[in-house]
């Protein structure tokens, strides 16, 4: 068969499937597409000039058989070819971090402009890193930039160690392992984070994809704004006079606002897709630091 014959006929089938889209993907197309990148051992650009090339029956087999796992096991396409793509950068993916997808793509395009410089040297924090795949992509587009790659996560920041080490940003990036900031010193122009929000009420009843990702990168207690509050309060120590935060919340924008309605949140508008990340000015996070406090006192033991 060809390959624009096995292309149609897979995306078919997973179209038809009882499956959830959203892990670093929109469409079956998109899945299928990494699907025939690994199986081939091609890059996007190689696969579309492959339409027409024969492929052979080992090979439509190991495709047939990876699809039934997708569909079967309702395991993410990223976890079951081991890579995703996020910002144009292929990253090495598995179980030990939750599958790349975020709206800081665009704030990566346009160098976090205008709140931040980054053609000028800066100093950055990747909190909650996981993967590794905000921070690393910044890195690799803005070379004046010096990266810390923080999470708790033994596991996470082994995976982005590997990640750092594939991109060849070792001399850019560091690995630490921090519950938030406590293991943190010094003062950052930029830090981004996009931490666990997800209440645990709304964790039980996502897709069942979800569960083969940590759960601890995903809830967070109090409708899942414990942790994203306590890193709203305690940023500014760890900001410059100048540097600002971004904080990414997704869906539950909506459950911060309305948590602390007298913080004026500055939420991002995004042109391509995607919501849910706030970007605060260090005196801003200060200004309304009482409120993350008064928060945090009322309902985190």
């Amino acid at each position: 068969m060809l390959l624009k014959e096995i292309f149609k006929q897979t995306v078919d089938e997973l179209s038809h499937a009882d499956v959830f889209h959203g892990h670093g993907v929109e469409i079956a197309e998109d899945e299928v597409v990494l699907l025939l990148m690994s199986v081939l051992d091609v890059d996007f650009v190689e696969l579309n000039e492959m339409t027409n090339t024969a492929i052979n029956s080992p090979q439509q087999a190991k495709i047939q058989a990876v699809l039934q796992q997708r569909i079967q096991q309702k395991i993410p396409m990223a976890y079951l070819v081991g890579f995703s793509v996020f910002a144009g950068l292929k990253f090495k993916i598995d179980e030990r971090a939750l599958i790349p997808r975020s709206p800081f793509v665009e704030l990566i395009d346009s160098g976090f402009m205008p709140w931040v410089d980054l053609s000028k040297p800066a100093k950055v924090m990747d909190l909650c890193t996981g993967s590794g795949c905000i921070g690393l992509a910044i890195a690799h587009y803005f070379s004046q930039c010096q990266v810390d790659l923080v999470d708790l996560s033994a596991a996470a920041l082994e995976l982005a160690k590997e990640n750092t080490a594939q991109l060849e940003l070792d001399s850019q990036c560091h690995v630490i392992q921090s519950d938030l900031f406590d293991s943190m010193a010094g003062q950052y122009d930029l830090i981004v984070t996009n931490p666990p929000y997800v209440a645990e009420e709304e964790y039980v009843a996502l897709p069942q994809e979800y569960s083969h990702e940590p759960k601890m990168a995903l809830v967070s207690r109090f409708q899942g704004m414990e942790i994203p509050v306590k890193i709203l309060f305690q940023a500014p120590d760890y900001l410059s006079d100048d540097g600002y935060l971004f904080l990414e919340v997704g869906y539950n924008d909506q459950v911060l606002s309305e948590i602390l309605p007298e913080v004026a949140f500055n939420w991002i508008d995004f042109t391509v897709g995607g919501q849910g990340i706030c970007v605060f000015s260090r005196s801003d996070l200060l200004k309304y630091r009482e409120s993350f406090k008064q928060f945090l006192e009322k309902h985190v033991a």
